[in-house]
């Protein structure tokens, strides 16, 4: 078993990162209730009902920490996003996603968030490599993951559709970590 994998709260520059706790479920309704927001995020329904966002929470409540490790961002005591990891113990390998609420975009938040989330993974897990996907219309999050140091590896295309059924062509990103590495993107 890799040390550090126990529910963990981080500390950025301007957010915390910790697990979900059942009274986020307003904060997750919030955000995640907004076309806009769930544009190239077709998992989540809308309109987001607050029986979705119980849902939501309950599962990232839910989710084992040492496979999913699934951290709240929180600015000023308000969750306005989430990050994850999907690990990959026997490969040290894993798999990021990161969401940040509209109201939030564009100020660096998603960055900072998948940079402690990424840089506490790697530590914890001793990972070797990191992979995330984003829609190839989504140039904000394309950005994000370059700021990571990740490398465009090329176009996948996934066995799903967008809302309005076209299938979802998504560029994939990855990064690969040197063993004595230190934090991604630094």
């Amino acid at each position: 078993m890799i040390a550090m994998t126990r529910p963990t709260e981080l500390s950025a520059k301007r957010l915390t990162l910790r697990p979900f706790q059942a009274g986020d479920v307003e904060d997750a309704l919030a955000y995640r209730n907004d076309p806009e927001f769930a544009r190239f995020l077709v998992h989540i329904p809308q309109p987001f009902t607050r029986s979705d966002a119980d849902a939501f929470v309950a599962l990232n409540m839910s989710e084992p920490w040492d496979r999913s490790p699934t951290f709240a961002i929180v600015l000023n005591e308000t969750v306005i996003g989430t990050v994850n990891l999907e690990v990959k113990t026997q490969q040290r390998s894993a798999t990021l996603g990161y969401a940040i609420g509209r109201m939030w975009w564009n100020k660096g938040f998603a960055t900072e968030a998948a940079r402690a989330a990424l840089g506490w993974g790697i530590e914890a897990f001793r990972l070797v490599r990191v992979q995330a996907a984003t829609d190839r219309r989504n140039a904000r999050s394309q950005r994000v993951l370059e700021k990571l140091g990740m490398q465009r590896q090329g176009l996948s295309v996934r066995d799903f559709v967008d809302r309005d059924g076209a299938s979802v062509v998504e560029v994939v990103y990855t990064l690969e970590i040197p063993c004595d590495s230190g934090r991604p993107g630094a």
